[in-house]
């Protein structure tokens, strides 16, 4: 979407970059679109992410609080 023929066709000495100004205000309208197009699913993958780390936490915290204790159980029934 953002790459055009015009982006394509600059040429710079030693590889350098050939993005400007007006390539990426397009880019970004690009983005704010696509951004403001899939709103609905962002927020659902981020409401999702966050109930994700939730549950690592709590996960972590149970095995931080029990871990000595249950190493401590499995090597005396050994």
């Amino acid at each position: 979407m953002t790459t055009t023929a015009k982006a394509k066709a600059r040429r710079h000495p030693r590889g350098g970059s050939r993005w400007t100004r007006s390539d990426e205000t397009m880019f970004r309208t690009c983005v704010d679109q696509l951004s403001f197009e899939r709103r609905g699913e962002i927020d659902a993958l981020s409401r999702k992410l966050m109930r994700q780390e939730r549950a690592i936490t709590a996960v972590r915290a149970k095995t931080i609080s029990k871990g000595p204790t249950a190493k401590a159980d499995v090597h005396a029934a050994l």
